[in-house]
């Protein structure tokens, strides 16, 4: 059996025992009430994350297909939150984990960028069909060795502003915001194997101009959602970001480095008791040039699991 093979199997059996595990309380959490308020998750389309503060697990799986690097890319991404102050605040982090099938190349798997973060929703009663949230994250050097972690070896900070409002069967959430980098490049010395940190160096030995740049990079999003019943929606959203490859910024000025991006999506998401949800999003990058496209199509499965009272 290769690598790809018992990857695929591995993640059948994390599916069938989430399922195990969820099937003897189903009958304890029915979803029974007739509220759509009360029932309704805003559920982010992109990351299967809960929009507002909870406690919850989640477990997204990503699936890129054809990327620029001539591979498929999936990403498996572990989420944990917990809220305080009755619900208006939470700390969460998340862990992804990479694998690479690659063409003509070995298959690799890599654990990505570590996150810790916040949520924070200051105004409105909890209870209200809309809310207004601040989330806010760090993300970690992932260090020098690439061939254990990846997703850049500097601090990054996330913050967005949400919004999200529900009348009868519609649901609408926008975000605002974006990713900024809190350290900046260090450049790689043709001769760094002497031991003489770049900043220490003569002017006739200098470092070679780096072929990137850390850029701040703003993102806005939006999801529409329709509840064909109080437990299960079909959502279409869309995705704009600046500059184009996010943070790690090219500072080739060329047809394969684009000034933004933008991807559209479109799924459903099933809240199948009181506490546990599925989604499954179709995600379509607009930029379709095979020169500089990041992916030809992406497929984001989630499934989370909420614990303690509403």
């Amino acid at each position: 059996m290769n690598s790809m093979s018992r990857y695929k199997l591995g993640f059948l059996q994390l599916l069938l025992i989430g399922y195990f595990f969820v099937n003897p309380l189903f009958s304890h959490h029915t979803g029974s009430s007739d509220s759509p308020v009360a029932t309704a998750r805003f559920v982010d389309p992109f990351t299967g994350k809960r929009e507002k503060p909870t406690n919850y697990l989640v477990m997204t799986q990503d699936y890129y297909q054809s990327t620029r690097e001539n591979s498929h890319l999936f990403t498996t991404t572990a989420f944990a939150e917990m809220n305080f102050f009755g619900g208006r605040f939470s700390l969460n982090g998340a862990v992804p984990w990479n694998y690479y099938e690659q063409r003509n190349r070995e298959d690799a798997a890599r654990i990505g960028k570590t996150y810790l973060g916040f949520k924070y929703q200051p105004f409105f009663d909890l209870d209200k069909p809309y809310f207004f949230v601040i989330e806010g994250s760090v993300g970690f050097p992932s260090g020098p060795d690439t061939d254990k972690i990846t997703g850049g070896n500097f601090y990054s900070g996330t913050g967005y502003l949400k919004l999200g409002y529900m009348y009868e069967k519609w649901s609408f959430v926008t975000k605002i915001g974006g990713l900024q980098p809190l350290t900046q490049p260090q450049p790689n010395n043709l001769q760094d194997n002497d031991g003489v940190p770049y900043y220490f160096r003569l002017a006739s030995a200098p470092a070679p101009a780096p072929t990137y740049q850390y850029k701040k990079t703003g993102i806005i999003s939006a999801y529409i959602s329709y509840f064909l019943i109080p437990q299960l929606s079909l959502f279409s959203g869309i995705l704009y970001r600046n500059p184009y490859n996010g943070i790690e910024y090219s500072t080739s000025k060329d047809k394969a480095n684009p000034s933004y991006f933008t991807e559209a999506s479109a799924g459903f998401s099933w809240n199948f008791s009181e506490k546990y949800n599925i989604s499954l999003a179709y995600r379509y990058p607009l930029q379709r040039d095979r020169d500089y496209r990041l992916y030809q199509a992406a497929w984001t499965f989630a499934f989370s699991m909420e614990w303690g009272s509403d």
